[in-house]
């Protein structure tokens, strides 16, 4: 994995090397923003995408806004949420008063206002994440997990000195011949890396379950299957593939509850949709679409905590193994 890191460092590095001398280039940063800043941005943003007729100095204000998209950082977590869709949206506005277009893009808005106020009204609760972790690691399948090795510390180390290398020699006003063979080389290896991790994930979904799947519906597989896969992926220290299946086992169980008719074609948003509004499954429902969405979709990392997170709100489902 360290390999594949270091290919995918030399691929992002070597464009940003071989344009460093440009200086026209004007590269926009993430706006780092709390949630209720966020929420005020698309407050703004609404307003601006509703008046009557798009002047330039309204797009020029919205573009003020979405340059660089935001970074939304809330309770010591963060997600980034990309602008480039509403940035183009406000673009072809401002050049045609095109209704359908104001329409979905003041849908767009408030869908993302929608999710952060339910991201709002659900603070973490540390305290509750970690008595249920000890809980869940003092399991027998838990045995094994540990914290970095002093290997796992000694590769980082080698990691971070080779990247502190290649700084200083890209760094050089001229790169002599054979720093052009190294470049290339490294570049060959890269590609070879990268192409065998892309290979090796390929594979490793064709063993585990996707996404959604391809051919039966969710509940074809029990609830427990899932859950049992999903504690071996933590016991591996796979936390991503443990909070993705542990959210399918949510759904498999409500499945077979008869909540909905099985459909393999629905996204995770379409299912919390299926559950009414007063339905008391829905708001552990809704907290956990929203860490499958941050940890499997967005940037968040995962790990025990997140897990956690996961068992507690499926058992709030009804999952709960006797």
């Amino acid at each position: 994995m360290h390999a594949t890191r270091l290919g995918l460092l030399i691929l992002v590095l070597l464009p940003v090397i071989s344009h460093a001398q440009d200086k026209s280039v004007t590269i926009y940063q993430p706006r780092r923003l709390s949630l209720a800043e966020y929420i005020s941005d698309l407050d703004d943003l609404s307003k601006l995408a509703s008046q009557p007729e798009l002047t330039a100095e309204n797009t020029n204000e919205a573009f003020d806004l979405l340059r660089g998209g935001w970074k939304v950082v809330d309770h010591g977590t963060s997600f980034n949420v990309p602008t480039d869709s509403i940035f183009d949206q406000f673009e072809k506005l401002g050049k045609a008063q095109d209704e359908q277009l104001r329409t979905s893009l003041l849908d767009q808005l408030r869908i993302l206002r929608a999710e952060a106020q339910a991201y709002e009204r659900v603070p973490p609760d540390s305290s509750a994440a970690h008595a249920k972790l000890n809980q869940i690691l003092s399991r027998r399948e838990f045995n094994q997990v540990h914290g970095p090795t002093w290997w796992d510390r000694l590769k980082y180390r080698i990691l971070m000195w080779i990247f502190r290398l290649l700084s200083r020699f890209f760094g050089t006003s001229a790169a002599p011949t054979i720093g052009k063979v190294l470049v290339w080389s490294l570049v060959a290896i890269a590609v070879i890396v990268t192409a065998f991790f892309v290979y090796r994930a390929i594979r490793q979904s064709a063993r585990i379950e996707s996404i959604v799947p391809q051919v039966l519906p969710v509940s074809a597989k029990g609830w427990r299957v899932w859950m049992q896969e999903a504690q071996a992926a933590a016991g591996s220290g796979n936390w991503r593939d443990a909070v993705h299946l542990t959210y399918w086992a949510g759904i498999s169980f409500l499945e077979q509850s008869g909540m909905w008719r099985p459909d393999q074609a629905r996204t995770p948003r379409e299912y919390l949709r299926l559950l009414p509004a007063g339905s008391e499954r829905r708001p552990p429902l809704s907290a956990l679409t929203r860490t499958l969405e941050q940890t499997w979709y967005g940037s968040r990392p995962a790990g025990p905590e997140t897990f956690s997170e996961a068992i507690t709100l499926v058992e709030e489902l009804g999952c709960r193994q006797a």
